[in-house]
């Protein structure tokens, strides 16, 4: 019989005829909590990439904006020259954008999520 095909009462009495016969299995009693913490910080992980890139999908949107004004108040001139010069110094700019989404990385992600289990663990 394939699981499909199994009802979730004849789950359950499955499970607990299994579970009562065998006398070498043993289940540590703080399993649940930890298969719950880790789903929690799976959970919290997921959101919290969601909201960075959210958050990064706005910060863009709104330079693509900025550029598209930018091209219709001045032509592609001022677009030309503002490219000119991030090509001519690309390792300088390539630096700080990278030192900003570290720090980023770290603020958003890394703190809040080291924050939210380290509280967790005090209260335990």
């Amino acid at each position: 019989m394939s699981p499909k095909q199994i009802n979730s009462g004849e789950l359950d009495r499955l499970m607990r005829n299994v579970l009562a016969s065998d006398v070498d299995l043993v289940v540590p009693s703080c399993l649940s909590e930890r298969v719950i913490q880790k789903l929690e910080r799976k959970a919290l992980l997921r959101e919290l990439v969601l909201e960075l890139l959210l958050k990064g999908g706005l910060v863009l949107g709104s330079l693509a904006i900025l550029a598209g004004v930018l091209m219709l108040v001045n032509g592609t001139g001022l677009l030309t020259r503002l490219f000119t010069r991030f090509a001519d110094n690309w390792q300088i700019i390539a630096s700080l954008l990278f030192l900003a989404l570290v720090t980023i990385l770290i603020d958003q992600i890394g703190l809040r999520f080291y924050h939210a289990f380290n509280r967790e663990s005090t209260k335990g």
